[in-house]
């Protein structure tokens, strides 16, 4: 299955979406199996459940250049080859059982339970340097191997009143487990550069990692009805959370061959608290057409921090917020309509952000965690129009997304500016980088899309135009300066659609997307690039049952760093016949990437730097499938499902 991931699953109680594995970089082979079970046992009972298995091996071997805003006139790059081979082994179980005790009365039940085993190889080569010349080199190899599992259940009671309808009441309770153990052996050679001289040392560690969370939350919500088309509704949503996380880390004692010499500063056990109260009341008033509903919530939220090693150290903080929230829906008339939602809503820093202790898997990016973070906050607004002329064929839609977040959850970046011992044996070297999270105020997002339809008759087809516009502001710390990083694009595309026949289709299609990326403290760096895409696909029926399929598409990059501008065609191509009774039976092959030129570049703007990603990707191959519907099962089948 090339394009596998090593996650499966999907919603509980069964369906497609527990047998689908999402797309990753590199290859893979996966190897799946599932099944659903769906049951009415009785008049009151209905029990629905999946289990899902899934073992998948992706190798993927990825270049990447970066470039780093610094405070100065300078910049800095960082150039990085790796090569990953990890292995997969997924079990999922859902289940969905609900109860009707009479009309008024009901249960439901919804628990799932994974476990994961992972095992993972990745060898690196990387190199630091100034436009003067290189800083540093390293090459290192990483292997791990963790397991874990993960337990989340909710039992849901509801409750409609006999005494007026639309009273009701609800109160349900959720809880979660996780569990996640990881052994990793880290061997790193690194070469430093200072002037003409030069220097290496070597890194022989292992870390036990285990990280445990416990999750539990009650949610009581009453409606009472207000008048004819109002609601007024009541709830209040307790929920704790504490997540465990030990860390300890070994430097191998050459004198023995062992993993034995502990070092405690690259260790630390941390234990996080966060529990919240949040109650409130909306009122909504409306019918299905034209609605309003306004709410206030008030949380108050506790993040208590317990650090027993390396050292004795308590982090305790409060928040108290109010959390408004809106929605709005017009039908402005019988062709159009508008919507427009408002929310609010805090997120809690995770434990690995929180733990104070030092990474360096990568020893010219060390990394470490913040025990001082808050909670950020977040305001999200989103505006929809539709206008649809069912006798033209015409349609138009818009929509809007705003995002706002104060103590925005970001990364401050040091240059580590001569060498700092962190312990007998590692030291961080001058030139490489401390990444930190930090809390800043200042994230802005907002995006645009719009789309307007129409059929173009003299061919037969749907002609599409779309268009939009997106922006980010991301802060970060540099060197204790505050950067903003802005990021802006702008696309447009159309689609024509055939419409012709069942036995013709086809479909011309093309996109532009034009980049900017801006950063307050280095305007020098200030980044414009551009991509397309540029498509034909063909499908042709006979009515003795043969087919073809054709599918090209042009793909360009302007603007990136060098070797990563590409400009390169797709071209995938089908033959197949139809048999068998009413053509129920379908044999097909199919090739893929027929010129042998397939890509996977990417480019990511950051708050701290601007990065381009190429992956390997599974280039020519060849398909050969079998198909059979099964379109009814008969007039019994269908006169039983009545």
């Amino acid at each position: 299955a090339p394009g596998g991931n090593a996650g499966g699953g999907g919603n509980f109680g069964g369906g497609q979406g527990n047998f689908l594995i999402g797309q990753q970089p590199g290859i893979s082979k996966t190897n799946a199996l599932g099944i659903n079970f769906s049951d009415q046992w009785g008049k009151k009972l209905q029990i629905s459940g999946s289990y899902f298995f899934n073992n998948n091996n992706n190798i993927n071997n990825e270049r990447s250049n970066r470039e780093y805003f610094l405070t100065g006139d300078s910049s800095q790059f960082y150039r990085e080859n790796s090569l990953t081979d990890n292995n997969n082994y997924n079990h999922r179980v859902n289940m969905r059982i609900e109860y009707k005790i009479d009309s008024s009365n009901s249960l439901l039940f919804t628990p799932r339970l994974s476990f994961q085993k992972n095992n993972s190889f990745t060898s690196l080569s990387s190199d630091l340097s100034y436009p003067s010349g290189p800083t540093s080199q390293t090459t290192s190899t990483d292997r791990s191997f963790g397991n874990g599992y993960n337990f989340s259940g909710e039992l849901l009671y509801r409750h409609a009143f006999a005494s007026k309808r639309g009273r009701s009441m609800s109160v349900s309770v959720s809880s979660g487990l996780s569990r996640n153990s990881s052994d990793i052996y880290l061997e790193s050679i690194n070469r430093y550069f200072k002037g003409s001289a030069a220097f290496e040392d070597s890194l022989q560690q292992y870390t036990d990692q285990l990280n445990k969370g416990t999750r539990i939350s009650t949610n009581i919500v009453y409606t009472e009805p207000v008048g004819k088309k109002g609601m007024l509704q009541f709830n209040f949503n307790p929920s704790w959370t504490i997540n465990k996380a030990d860390q300890q880390t070994f430097e191998l004692d050459a004198a023995d061959g062992k993993y034995s010499i502990f070092d405690d500063s690259l260790s630390n056990k941390l234990d996080n608290t966060y529990n919240t109260q949040n109650g409130g009341v909306s009122y909504r008033v409306g019918d299905r057409d034209n609605s309003f509903s306004v709410g206030l919530n008030y949380q108050h939220a506790s993040l208590d921090g317990d650090q027993t090693f390396p050292y004795i150290a308590r982090v305790s903080r409060s928040f108290s917020n109010v959390l408004p929230n809106l929605r709005f829906q017009r039908k402005l008339s019988p062709k159009s309509s508008i919507r427009i939602f408002y929310r609010s809503a805090t997120n809690a820093p995770s434990v690995t952000q929180l733990q104070d202790v030092i990474n360096i898997r990568n020893v010219l990016f060390p990394s470490v965690g913040n025990p001082n973070l808050s909670q950020d906050y977040t305001n999200n607004i989103i505006a929809r129009y539709s206008f649809t002329n069912s006798a033209k064929r015409t349609s138009f839609f818009a929509n809007l997304f705003l995002q706002n977040t104060q103590n925005y959850i970001t990364n401050a970046s040091y240059l580590i500016t001569h060498d700092s011992a962190i312990s007998s044996n590692i030291v961080l070297r001058q030139g490489a980088r401390l990444t930190k999270p930090v809390n800043l105020d200042g994230y802005w997002s907002a995006r645009s899309f719009f789309t307007f339809g129409m059929p173009l008759n003299f061919i037969k087809s749907n002609l599409n135009w779309n268009a939009g516009v997106s922006y980010s502001r991301i802060p970060g710390l540099i060197d204790n300066v505050q950067n903003l990083s802005n990021s802006y694009n702008y696309n447009i595309g159309a689609v024509i659609a055939s419409n012709i026949s069942e036995f013709v289709d086809f479909t011309v299609s093309y996109s532009a997307n034009f980049n900017t990326v801006k950063n307050s403290i280095q305007p020098a760096l200030n980044n414009h690039y551009f991509n397309h895409v540029a498509s034909f696909q063909l499908n042709l029926l006979s009515k003795n049952g043969w087919l073809f399929q054709n599918d090209l598409n042009n793909q360009l990059y302007r603007g990136l760093t060098n070797g990563f501008n590409q400009d390169y065609w797709l071209w995938n191509m089908a033959v197949g016949k139809k048999f068998l009774k009413d053509q129920k039976g379908e044999l097909r092959l199919s090739v893929f990437d027929l010129l042998k030129q397939n890509q996977a570049i990417s480019r990511t703007a950051t708050e701290t730097y601007i990065e381009d990603v190429q992956n390997d990707v599974l280039q020519q191959y060849f398909m050969l499938t079998f198909t059979y519907k099964l379109r009814n099962f008969g007039s019994r089948a269908r006169a039983a499902n009545r």
